[in-house]
């Protein structure tokens, strides 16, 4: 297993105090069924799924030799690492970063909604809106994958879902 710092999660609160809490680290296979608010990283040899119908605010790793599934909806940025595979049947809103062997597929019921950071692999079946870092990443829109376009509204670039 790749060692690696897990740094802490900082909430403020609405009186605009300043809140600590510890990364969440799956080491075995788990599966979030309700809301969960913080970073969430997965180790190898996890899967980590998020249910269709739960909430995961916060960024979400997936380290070397792990798998997961969204089915549910991740708000916050994705990061997958190489020998990483996660599939997406449900949404994920915020970045998404592929690490060179990652591998990120987007399923027909699947949305990728936010920038893309690709120096590994992403199919998509679904639909995915965003910018794409590097423009000549490997994105494969796949068996009626689309891409959605934004709006422009008052000069601002904006995505309806």
């Amino acid at each position: 297993m790749q060692q690696h710092e897990h740094p802490q999660n900082l909430t403020i609160n609405a009186d605009g105090s300043e809140t600590y809490a510890e990364t969440t680290v799956i080491d075995g296979d788990g599966m979030l069924t309700g809301m969960h608010s913080g970073s969430t990283c997965v180790h190898e040899p996890a899967r980590y799924t998020i249910s269709r119908g739960a909430t995961h605010d916060g960024s979400l790793e997936f380290q070397p030799g792990t798998a997961g599934s969204i089915d549910g909806a991740n708000n916050g940025s994705l990061h997958v690492a190489d020998d990483a595979v996660v599939e997406i049947r449900g949404a994920q809103n915020g970045s998404t970063h592929v690490a060179a062997g990652g591998i990120v597929r987007v399923a027909p019921t699947g949305r990728l909604a936010g920038s893309l950071h690709v120096d590994g692999l992403v199919e998509n079946r679904g639909v995915r809106a965003g910018t794409v870092y590097p423009t000549d990443a490997d994105i494969r829109d796949l068996d009626g994958g689309t891409v959605k376009q934004p709006q422009m509204r008052d000069g601002t670039a904006r995505y309806t879902w």
